[in-house]
């Protein structure tokens, strides 16, 4: 009686042992607080964004595209681009594409917007016989089929195309980086009441452009001589805001960080830097060996920024 009391109360105090440990287990590893060092939610978000990616493009895998395939941002439409077509499909008509009417011109660029159903499309005259030489950026909505065009840019050097368009989805400002000669742009400027005229700058070596989301804001970069600036579309105000040296314009997110590179006598990347207007820039990251310009990402600069611990 003795023995088996005792092998009863040895299992007892083994299972208290056991189930005391397993608590502790799970208040400190499984379900303890993560550092940061464990987890980062813009990492969480690139991987969302992957996955979103990779199931949105299943949607039109049955698609044979002639072009580029532009996916809208929710993945209910995906636009083929060639030279002078634009067709739009819808993912759950994929028997019924749009094809949209551009009046016999080319596309020098095309882009949905990020938070909506509308393309904005670049065109310029392709079959061009003489006369003006005039382009147009015009809205497309698949949801309305709706084509409506800002007003077109008049006049200009013959074979002028808009290469790059920065909107700020807030505000509706877009602004146009234009090729008028070889190496050489303009930028020009219009809204939702399509106010367009011409933004006279610093530069005619107008590298990358780009803008804050809800301010009319935008950001460029003198790729010759590695200058970059800042342009206030309220009161047409620019100024300098680049650090000593020579440094290019990669882009600017939704929290109003500025990406830039550094770059050497040949136009390589040898460091990478974020900054913010009123704080100014610093290095995140210096390369071991020179890099082409258009290798780099702000996605690159981040992650970089991340490691670093300067986020």
């Amino acid at each position: 009686m003795n023995k088996k009391f005792v092998q009863l109360a040895v299992c007892f105090v083994l299972g208290l042992g056991i189930q005391a440990g397993a608590y502790l287990y799970m208040d400190r590893v499984l379900f303890a607080p993560l550092s940061s060092g464990d987890y980062d939610m813009s990492d969480v978000k690139d991987k969302m964004a992957e996955a979103a990616e990779k199931e949105g493009k299943k949607l039109f895998a049955k698609v044979s595209v002639k072009g580029k395939a532009y996916y809208s941002h929710d993945y209910k439409y995906m636009a083929d681009v060639t030279a002078d077509t634009v067709t739009i499909y819808k993912a759950d008509d994929l028997g019924n594409p749009q094809k949209v009417d551009l009046k016999n011109q080319g596309v020098s660029f095309f882009e949905w917007m990020p938070d909506r159903n509308l393309a904005l499309m670049a065109l310029y005259p392709a079959h061009w016989k003489g006369g003006r030489w005039d382009v147009t950026l015009a809205r497309y909505n698949p949801d309305g089929t709706t084509h409506e065009s800002d007003a077109p840019i008049r006049d200009l050097p013959r074979n002028s195309k808009i290469v790059d368009v920065a909107y700020s989805t807030a505000t509706n400002a877009v602004y146009m980086k234009m090729e008028v000669g070889k190496g050489l742009y303009r930028i020009y400027r219009t809204d939702a009441n399509y106010d367009t005229r011409r933004i006279y700058i610093q530069t005619s070596h107008i590298g990358k452009i780009a803008v804050y989301y809800d301010k009319d804001r935008l950001f460029y970069d003198d790729s010759q001589k590695g200058i970059l600036y800042t342009f206030n579309g309220d009161d047409s105000s620019w100024r300098v805001i680049s650090p000593p040296g020579a440094f290019r314009l990669v882009g600017v997110d939704e929290e109003k960080t500025i990406y830039a590179v550094k770059v050497n006598t040949k136009g390589e990347v040898t460091a990478y830097y974020t900054g913010k207007l009123g704080v100014g820039f610093k290095e995140v990251k210096a390369l071991d060996a020179p890099v082409e310009f258009n290798s780099v990402t702000m996605h690159m600069i981040k992650e970089a920024a991340l490691q670093s611990g300067n986020k």
